[in-house]
């Protein structure tokens, strides 16, 4: 039993090793942006993240977040990106980033589109849900999964012209998780059958009449 234990622990380790983190995923560390606050290019008003390009607006008490109390629109007073090089990866490792995505209500056609770029890998994520409403956002969630090449990588989101100057896409609640590969799912699927069958079969041998 303790061989089939330290076995599953061990199958646990290649995930728990590709320990990568995106600092401030939430956006709630910062100067306080009030109602909401444009933060231009070069200015690090956000704790973790760089304006890239353009501007953002950094979301207050202005409508509803999605996790905490704060969020950031692609646009500010221009199409902005928004950025953070993240460390800790793996070469080769699978990662997936997951962020929760909605709109500036205020404007703007919809869907409203942007970018996201992980490591030179480019997706474009979409928002079409034109009921939002600053008390009611609608997030929804997205993810996207590319392959470490270096053991750091820039990550950033940017505002397209969607939405016009400026109502661009809004995001909050970012994450990343290194995706288990095929052959580990595998091992600790196996180790956990043998793990249960081990356990019903000490289950009957302990049973004794009297």
């Amino acid at each position: 039993m303790r061989k089939l234990i330290a076995f599953l622990s061990a199958a646990a380790l290649p995930c728990a090793a590709h320990a990568a983190t995106i600092v401030n995923g939430s956006f709630e560390d910062g100067v306080n942006p009030g109602s909401f606050t444009t933060v231009n290019a070069g200015q690090t008003n956000i704790t973790g993240w760089d304006v890239l390009a353009g501007s953002v607006d950094y979301i207050g008490s202005y409508w509803q977040a999605s996790d905490g109390v704060r969020s950031v629109d692609l646009s500010g007073n221009s199409i902005g990106t928004l950025g953070q090089t993240i460390t800790g990866l793996t070469v080769g490792q699978s990662y997936a980033v997951t962020f929760d995505v909605s709109r500036n209500p205020d404007g703007g056609v919809t869907p409203r589109t942007g970018t996201f770029t992980a490591g030179g890998q480019t997706f474009q994520f979409a928002y079409s849900d034109a009921s939002s409403n600053r008390a009611d956002m609608k997030w929804a969630t997205v993810s996207y999964s590319f392959t470490a090449s270096d053991t750091s990588a820039l990550i950033s989101f940017s505002a397209d012209a969607s939405g016009g100057c400026c109502y661009g896409p809004a995001i909050d609640n970012v994450r990343i998780a290194a995706v288990p590969e095929p052959a580990s799912w595998a091992m600790m699927l196996g180790g956990f059958t043998m793990l249960g069958l081990a356990t019903r079969r000490r289950n009957r041998t302990a049973i004794t009449f009297a």
